[in-house]
């Protein structure tokens, strides 16, 4: 699915945790989509006039911050999936 809808199916709420198919050891936490943590998502599905989507990037296995740039580039595309929350990363809140 698309972060879009996933934000959607997570109750229009932002925080929760996603892996792509291509990325290897990686994951990220959704920080914000549209510039909300929480709420409807503007526009029209299924790409919400390509909101912005703010994310942390680790290291899936060790927790370590991976990515310098917290904007994820593709946010519509259809390869993410969400994952559970890694026991690392409960000292690491957005």
């Amino acid at each position: 699915m698309n972060i879009y809808k996933l934000y959607s199916a997570n109750g229009d709420r932002a925080g929760f945790w996603v892996q792509h198919r291509t990325w290897k050891n990686m994951c990220a936490q959704i920080h914000s989509v549209a510039d909300q943590q929480s709420g409807a998502l503007p526009g029209l599905a299924p790409l919400h006039d390509n909101a912005k989507v703010i994310a942390k990037i680790f290291d899936v296995r060790s927790g370590r911050p991976i990515s310098v740039t917290p904007r994820l580039e593709n946010p519509d595309d259809q390869n993410y999936t969400v994952i559970a929350e890694p026991a690392w990363s409960h000292s690491r809140r957005c």
